[in-house]
């Protein structure tokens, strides 16, 4: 002991410790022990001086264990560890000992000093604090942090298992009401049925779990297939569903059930138990006293096109957004009378996008409005440009029915025209799909009149497709209504498309609307839609979508195709109709030889590659072109030129089917010149039809 502590005073304090402590001397006979020695063993201190400390052994550890401490005590003059003891009473007790040799100046053992902590109550403590941690103290299920790390061992296992493990999440029905009619005290009764009938539903396997308050949660391993899991969520609500008697009171209760799947969800335990809480206010909604399964595919689409509105928004405010420009030409005069802007997106990694691939995803979100914003000034900025080099056309943007139904549409229209005061008037055209007009009527023929009124006109654009009536033509005053794509693009081959296209013509004709036709891809059609009235028209076959700077040296070289020129002034008669068809019928015919060479298949019967009379020119020619035409020289040169294009069109696909591909594409070179020849005849054909039909 310390010489400077009197001894009575070091004595007073190791009585104070909540330590035992205990001293032997060199032949481990006891020789003081404190307070807290007695509390823990119930052995006084004369009972236990001049006793060994074998009086608490108690029997748990063999002799090797007692041997193997006095060797380590013995060699390094220090031992810890723990020891199973025996009280005075005979309880077993578990304590943990740190035991110090203490030695004279010669090395010699004086002392070994024993000092112990009763360690049994502190695993008791903490099996409680475990027992608070991770279960509910109510229903005795384990609770939300018991659950997660379940649910996050059990994620990791199923890709190996290789079988079903269903998240179930329910909350009861209406258990508020009865909480607040019958009290907390029944409530909590009935929560704790629940409980006990769910264990008694799961297999062993399963997991029970309490979240809090009324929402419990079943983690179910081990399913085979989806009837097992229907049949095991159908039990639980029938269990549940069974009428609870408490304190003499019949309580019908039910629960509704959210059901998510793994591996086919195959999220982090978070992410789970949100897709079945979502997945269990569908059952809410779809009635309650069910279960709804999540679904993944489906909250995939959500999720995939929040990040894509995500990185939308961001290609807004980083110029990643531009505006492509097809023009518009008056098929009869040749002039170029305006342009459609048409968004790209020029994507750093994808490259150019176009509009279908985002901008649905888009329409229902506030984002379609900055966009459809940003549109509007890029056109108007890029009009004045081309006001300024002397080019005047007209500019039509595409609005969404979210950006035109808003109440302050007009309002922010006519901002963006305030700065940009050197627009001419009348240069803005606004195109409105016919659906977006017609979800509320009234309101876009508030908005066209005011647009009016600043200059601004506006399209119905793919008209054809909604379900408009003359009344809808007469409510909206639209300025231009413009034909749908695709009844243009099978004008030449569907009769009923051509009919509904008269249609639309003499219907915009009646109440003096414009009408433009759009996906004009051959002159054929083109000159068809002159002969039924459409004068105006957009399509690859006068210019696919450019970028603002190349507009201008477009404009400068545009030449309209020759047939245009030829039947603009004349009023030809639908009979000669199917002249039109046949030149158009003839291209068809040598294209698809031509795909053929180049690997696809070849879409054409035996009979139309190797009879000129039976393809459809062949038809036409021998038919109602014979009889209309038979007459005249430039048909009759016809049948020679239509003979020795089938000759070279049947060797070229013989030459095909034998793998010799060069001496084929060498071939394809002749029937081009052989089809140059028939375009050629069928267009001076074309110019004796049209002078007739002038000196008539």
């Amino acid at each position: 002991m310390n010489a400077d502590v009197p001894y009575n005073l070091m004595s007073a304090a190791i009585d104070s410790t909540s330590d035992g402590v205990i001293i032997s001397d060199a032949e481990n006979r006891i020789i003081y022990v404190n307070r807290a020695f007695t509390e823990v063993t119930g052995y006084s201190p004369e009972e236990a001086i001049g006793q060994t400390p074998s009086i608490l052994k108690s029997g748990l550890q063999d002799e090797q264990f007692y041997q193997e401490m006095w060797q380590e005590l013995l060699s390094v003059g220090h031992w810890q560890g723990n020891i199973w003891n025996r009280r005075r009473n005979g309880e077993i007790y578990l304590e943990y000992i740190t035991i110090t040799a203490d030695y004279d100046r010669d090395g010699n053992v004086n002392h070994y000093i024993g000092v112990f902590s009763d360690i049994h109550d502190l695993r008791e403590t903490k099996g409680r604090l475990q027992q608070i941690t991770n279960y509910d103290s109510l229903t005795e299920l384990p609770n939300r942090t018991q659950v997660y790390s379940q649910l996050k061992q059990i994620s990791s296992d199923v890709a190996r298992d290789k079988k079903l493990v269903a998240v179930v999440l329910f909350d009861l029905d209406d258990f508020k009401s009865l909480n607040d009619h019958y009290g907390h005290a029944v409530g909590d009764q009935l929560l704790t049925v629940i409980a006990q009938r769910l264990k008694k539903v799961a297999r062993n396997k399963d997991l029970v779990g309490r979240l809090g308050g009324d929402e419990f949660i079943l983690i179910l391993r081990d399913l085979h297939n989806m009837d097992e899991i229907d049949q095991m969520a159908t039990r639980i609500l029938d269990t549940i569903a069974t009428p609870c008697n408490i304190n003499g009171n019949q309580h019908h209760i039910t629960a509704s059930m959210g059901v998510t799947i793994l591996p086919f969800d195959n999220a982090d335990s978070d992410t789970l138990l949100r897709h079945a809480d979502q997945a269990m206010y569908m059952a809410k909604e779809h009635g309650r006293n069910r279960y709804h399964l999540f679904d993944t595919e489906k909250d995939q689409r959500i999720q995939t096109r929040r990040q894509l509105l995500n990185r939308l928004a961001f290609a807004l405010s980083h110029d990643e957004l531009v505006l492509y420009y097809q023009p518009k030409v008056n098929l009869r005069t040749g002039e170029v009378v305006g342009v459609e802007a048409l968004l790209r997106w020029m994507h750093p990694e994808d490259g150019m996008l176009l509009p279908g691939q985002y901008l649905p995803h888009a329409e229902h979100s506030d984002l379609i409005i900055g966009i459809g914003e940003w549109v509007i000034q890029q056109a108007i900025s890029q009009a004045v440009a081309w006001h300024r080099s002397g080019l005047n056309i007209t500019v039509s943007v595409n609005i969404a029915a979210r950006q035109l139904l808003r109440p302050d549409f007009v309002d922010i229209l006519q901002e963006i025209l305030q700065e940009q005061p050197l627009l001419p008037r009348g240069c803005l055209e606004i195109e409105i799909l016919e659906s977006a007009a017609l979800e509320d009527t009234e309101h876009v023929q508030k908005v066209i009149k005011e647009c009016s009124k600043l200059g601004v006109s506006f399209s119905l654009d793919d008209f054809g497709t909604g379900f408009a009536s003359l009344s809808y033509l007469r409510d909206i005053p639209a300025d231009i209504l413009k034909i749908d794509r695709s009844f243009v693009s099978n004008i030449l081959d569907n009769t009923d498309d051509m009919t509904l296209i008269e249609g639309i013509i003499g219907l915009g004709t009646a109440f003096q609307r414009v009408v433009v036709a759009e996906g004009v891809e051959t002159a054929e059609q083109g000159v068809l839609l002159m002969r039924l009235g459409c004068d105006i028209a957009q399509g690859y076959c006068i210019a696919r979508p450019m970028p603002a700077d190349d507009l201008l040296g477009w404009v400068e070289d545009y030449q309209p195709d020759p047939q245009w020129a030829l039947w603009a002034d004349t009023h030809w008669e639908m009979s000669d109709f199917p002249l039109l068809v046949a030149q158009y019928d003839h291209i068809k015919w040598v294209r698809r030889v031509l795909l053929h060479v180049d690997g696809a298949s070849l879409q054409l019967s035996h009979a139309e590659l190797s009879d000129h009379r039976l393809c459809r020119f062949g038809h036409w020619y021998y038919g109602h072109g014979l009889s209309r035409y038979g007459h005249v020289e430039k048909f009759i040169e016809l049948e020679q030129i239509h003979t020795s294009v089938h000759l070279v069109g049947k060797e070229i696909v013989s030459l095909c089917s034998k793998g010799k591909k060069t001496d084929a594409k060498r071939k394809c070179e002749e029937l081009l010149h052989l089809k140059d020849q028939i375009i050629e005849k069928l267009t001076a054909l074309q110019h004796c039809v049209a002078n007739q039909a002038e000196t008539q």
